[in-house]
């Protein structure tokens, strides 16, 4: 049963890519995506771990919840784990993971759930296949408040956060210390993996929230050899985006998108 429910589930997510013409839909923005529009973009499902399936209280409390995070990235982010909980059907389409600094409850909203989603203890898991511009070895960098991961054909290629939201058993660690400070604590740097321009890759990301309050998350990328602007010794990364416009505003530091920065999705 446990089995047959992930298939099906997984196959959910294939009829929501499918009914997309061509393009992710984005008409009603929010930090966490659109709900209708025209520009390919990851599809983001959120993840209530307080509920069941069946909208009833889970056993999941602030302290249990990143061993909840952890089993799911142990598991080779087998969806199996998070379809215990209540996952919200209508999805949303993201051009790039740069949330501000917001109000938790910013994430039920943008899903349209507010009024069933209390705003703690939710993940998004947002994926697609992406194309890498050009030919070369790339990371993915981050972080979020409270928790950021991304994998990348498979293999995770970066955890990030505050460290209390950390999943305990989860065995990826950054290769080098942390980057520029940003929110409340600092970029980490992802593992180096090579694309060749045209490749199309698998991208999972998972950004979270513990405890309710303020929740905020960044994704960046960086191409090795290239030249970045530098602050306090620190490269000053641009966005990883699926389309050319420049992000948000923000005091949150970035460099302008470049060619190697802005990806593509399967049309």
């Amino acid at each position: 049963m446990k089995h047959t429910l992930s298939i099906f589930l997984s196959i959910a997510w294939l009829g929501a890519l499918a009914l997309l013409p061509g393009h992710a839909r984005a008409a009603r923005q929010s930090d966490f995506g659109g709900s209708d529009g025209t520009e390919a973009a990851l599809i983001g499902i959120l993840y209530d771990l307080k509920q069941n399936q069946q909208g009833k209280p889970s056993d999941v409390t602030e302290e249990s919840y990143p061993s909840v995070v952890g089993e799911f990235i142990n598991s080779d982010w087998d969806e199996g784990v998070l379809n215990r909980y209540f996952r919200v059907s209508r999805p949303v389409y993201a051009t790039r993971i740069f949330i501000r600094t917001i109000t938790a409850d910013q994430a039920p909203k943008a899903f349209g759930v507010s009024e069933v989603v209390e705003p703690r203890l939710w993940l998004v898991h947002y994926k697609g296949q992406v194309v890498a511009p050009m030919d070369g070895v790339y990371r993915l960098a981050g972080f979020a408040d409270d928790f950021l991961a991304a994998r990348v054909n498979g293999k995770t290629e970066l955890v990030s956060g505050r460290f209390d939201c950390i999943p305990p058993d989860v065995t990826w660690s950054s290769s080098e210390p942390d980057g520029l400070p940003i929110g409340n604590g600092a970029i980490r740097y992802g593992d180096w993996f090579s694309v060749k321009a045209g490749e199309v890759i698998d991208l999972d990301v998972l950004v979270g929230e513990r405890p309710g309050g303020i929740f905020s998350a960044w994704l960046y990328i960086q191409r090795k050899g290239e030249t970045y602007p530098q602050r306090d010794g620190f490269p000053v990364l641009p966005v990883f985006q699926l389309s050319e416009g420049q992000p948000p505003a923000s005091d949150v530091p970035y460099s302008p998108p470049r060619e190697s920065s802005v990806w593509k999705t399967l049309q």
